[in-house]
């Protein structure tokens, strides 16, 4: 079936917590959908705001998708996104900024234009940007500092347009003959420094599935919505119709419904 030709794999990329409580509960400020074509086709990429207001499954109120993680960790953030876009999640993938850093130098860097002068500095959190305008080659610091960057006018929105700008760019590094060689390397980095459900030979049939030795289109999108505040909290509403077009082109939902999406009474 067409469902059985895709891996759906759950990307969230989750900040460093509370540094008064250690150890604590962390939010997702990445969540992006994946779907692999096992044939080696392509790569479709869906990009949730952190803010996206949904059903979390156990909690009665509506509420921006990142929360699910800071409630139940991976599982409760697969179920929500599941019951959201009514699609199957095969997999999930948790990296903190830390993991994405050494993976990125691992590949040698990522070459991307950066679209504006970034500069923000965050003590609390250690957090420290400063890119500058232009075409340039991007180190695994320089890369975490541009795909975090949201102090603009677009907010996390422009954050997650330039996520999916970094993905394309990060897809076309992947797709280089020297990273086959380094398959092994990048394996035993996503298990030692990233949670995930998968095994070892699950990870290794991720990237057969990729066909890292030849080029692969990467599709990307964000999904479709408008800001919204509500109560007095600021959402990214999801747009029914224009997502329900998104999944049924992406992902292959298992009764083409998004039962999910804006299952909130309002």
């Amino acid at each position: 079936t067409a469902r059985d030709k895709h891996i759906n794999v759950l990307l969230l990329g989750v900040d460093d917590g509370d540094e008064e409580n250690p150890g604590g509960p962390r939010r997702s400020d990445t969540i992006m959908l994946a779907s692999v074509d096992n044939d080696g086709n392509a790569i479709n990429l869906l990009s949730i705001p952190r803010d996206t207001r949904v059903n979390i499954p156990g909690y009665k109120e509506t509420d921006k998708i990142n929360h699910a993680f800071f409630y139940g960790e991976a599982p409760l953030a697969v179920k929500t996104v599941e019951d959201f876009l009514n699609v199957p999640v095969d997999h999930y993938l948790v990296v903190d900024w830390q993991a994405f850093i050494r993976l990125v130098d691992i590949l040698g860097g990522v070459d991307i234009y950066v679209e504006h002068e970034m500069a923000y500095d965050d003590p609390y959190a250690d957090l420290h940007i400063k890119l500058s305008r232009g075409y340039q080659h991007l180190n695994g610091q320089q890369a975490g500092q541009y795909v975090r960057f949201r102090h603009d006018e677009l907010g996390d929105i422009g954050r997650v347009q330039r996520q999916q700008r970094f993905a394309k760019a990060l897809t076309a590094q992947l797709m280089t003959a020297g990273t086959i060689v380094k398959i092994p390397q990048i394996i035993t980095t996503l298990r030692k420094n990233v949670s995930t459900d998968m095994n070892a030979y699950d990870m290794i049939k991720l990237a057969v599935s990729t066909r890292l030795y030849r080029p692969v289109p990467l599709n990307a999108e964000m999904l479709p919505g408008n800001f919204a505040t509500i109560n007095g909290y600021s959402y990214w509403e999801p747009d029914r119709e224009s997502t329900k077009q998104v999944v049924n082109r992406f992902f292959k939902p298992a009764t083409g419904q998004l039962s999910g999406v804006f299952n909130s009474g309002r």
